[in-house]
Order: C-alpha cells, then structure tokens, then sequence
C-alpha cells in the first residue's frame, strides 16, 4: 500500500508537539493471530514483527516478516476494542539486595527491577495486545518490561471506552 493511500484513509502522522511530547508509536510486537473478514484484504505472516504509529484519523499497523514490509491502515471508527493485558509479575528479592533495599525505601518497582542481582528477584511473562475492529481480529505479545510504555502510547490514542486494560496480579 503507498504513502498516498494510507494518507487518504487514516491521514498523515501525527507531529510531535515538543512542548508537550506523547508517543506517537509503539514498540515491537509479535503477531500470534490474525483473522479477517474480508478475504480479499491484506493477510499478514504469523510472528511478523509488528508495531503501530499514531495518524489522525487512526492507527498504521506496520508489519516485517523476513523483510517484507506491509502496512494495515485501521480507521479510528473502524475499531472496536484495544485490550491490553500485562502479564503477572513475580516479585522476591533476597534480604539486603539493592532491589530488595530500594523497595523499602519506597522506590516503584518499575525502577527497582533493575537493580535485582538474580533473575528470581523479579520476572514479569509477557503482555497481550487484541485489537478488533470491523474487518480484523488481531492477538499480539510482547516484552512483559515494555507494558507501561504500551499503555502510554494505547492511552495517547483518546479511543476512551475501546481501550480495555487488564493487569494480571503479583506475588
């Protein structure tokens, strides 16, 4: 699809307000599913690389799978639901470790997860992204650490209600 094309469907990107900066794309996901309902329309690779940009009248979809790149303009009134599920987070870390210290000093996990010395200290599985919209049905994962960025770019959209978010509890 060129340039031109997206551009008469979902318009140009967004531009950075530098005053005020907020994501205008998403890091890298994995395609897991892929269904539409319309068999005439693009069909992508299952585990394409995949990640979304920000334009003004939707979301770009842009796929790489062994180097064939595909790009799925998606309307914003063409969607119906963004649901995106953070993945459990299991938090341990031994007596007088950095994370451990940092933790009761009051300093989000978020940061302190860094400072772990031994994988077990902290681990969080991966994040889902399911996007339907009128003509598709898309499952994604990724990298369980990115899912605060995620969110912020998903959130930046203003879809209001179509945005659903799941956090799945800690231990």
């Amino acid at each position: 699809m060129t340039e031109k094309a997206i551009i008469k469907q979902i318009g140009k990107p967004v531009e950075i307000d530098f005053r005020k900066p907020k994501a205008i794309g998403s890091a890298g996901f994995y395609l897991k599913s892929f269904k539409t309902k319309n068999p005439e329309s693009e069909n992508l690779k299952l585990d394409s690389k995949c990640n979304f940009e920000k334009r003004a009248g939707g979301i770009l979809l842009r796929a790489n799978y062994s180097n064939k790149l595909t790009a799925i303009p998606i309307p914003k009134e063409s969607i119906i639901r963004i649901t995106i599920s953070k993945g459990k987070e299991t938090i341990d870390p031994f007596f007088l470790s950095p994370m451990w210290i940092l933790l009761k000093l009051g300093v989000s996990k978020l940061y302190a997860r860094y400072f772990r010395f031994r994988p077990h200290e902290y681990s969080i599985d991966q994040m889902k992204l399911i996007i339907n919209t009128a003509e598709y049905e898309m499952d994604f994962i990724a990298n369980g650490y990115l899912f605060e960025r995620q969110l912020s770019f998903f959130e930046n959209l203003n879809y209001g209600n179509k945005l659903k978010t799941e956090i799945n509890a800690s231990t």
